[in-house]
């Protein structure tokens, strides 16, 4: 698992700490944990966005949308999904389905990191509990990240192509698999259209 730099939290090695100061030593390491998936196709690690970018703007297109496009949804939820869906990732790493890791055996080690990050929390049984509807899709918000988590790829994939890294038609085609909502596949039609001159066309 390729990285910036080890764990923050390393450094608290046996030293006491608060517990929200301790979560956030552990998911400081968000930001030193590179996007597999794109060092994978060949982005260097200085052009590679971290988990913790990804996260943030997974948060933001969430608020946006939930807010303007999505009134139906609880935005406050949304968000608040969305901020909390990668924490795991700070403990076990940005596992992809090129690591030979099942999807329930991921499942496994990222709930048991969440649990182990948020178990001090005043309020963590609660942020746990919106983990769980995140991977569950158990509600019209976790459902709704679960696609934005997608285009959110897809939207960085376009950025790169235009940025010279090459034809990442894949990513295009793993985001638009999930994307269920008309809007949303609208949103996503009109992505493709952006795309830089010679990548694939739409649907290819």
């Amino acid at each position: 698992m390729k990285t910036k730099a080890p764990p923050p939290i390393t450094h608290l090695a046996g030293r006491a700490a608060l517990p929200l100061l301790e979560a956030y030593f552990e998911f400081n390491h968000l930001k030193q944990l590179y996007r597999q998936g794109w060092l994978r196709v060949g982005v260097p690690p200085e052009r590679c966005e971290s988990v913790g970018e990804h996260s943030l703007g997974v948060a933001l297109l969430c608020l946006f949308l939930a807010e303007s496009w999505f009134p139906e949804a609880d935005a406050f939820k949304t968000v608040r999904i969305a901020l909390l869906h990668d924490l795991g990732e700070a403990r076990v790493g940005d596992i992809t389905p090129h690591d030979g890791v099942s999807p329930a055996q991921k499942h496994v080690l990222e709930r048991k990191a969440v649990e182990q990050i948020l178990g001090k929390l005043p309020r963590g049984a609660e942020y746990l509990a919106l983990w769980d509807e995140y991977e569950q899709g158990s509600s019209f918000e976790a459902r709704l990240v679960r696609q934005v988590d997608r285009l959110e790829m897809g939207l960085q994939a376009c950025v790169y192509e235009h940025q010279g890294l090459g034809d990442l038609s894949q990513f295009f085609t793993s985001a638009q698999k999930v994307l269920e909502t008309p809007q949303l596949q609208a949103l996503f039609a009109e992505l493709q259209a952006l795309r830089p001159a010679g990548s694939a066309e739409p649907g290819a």
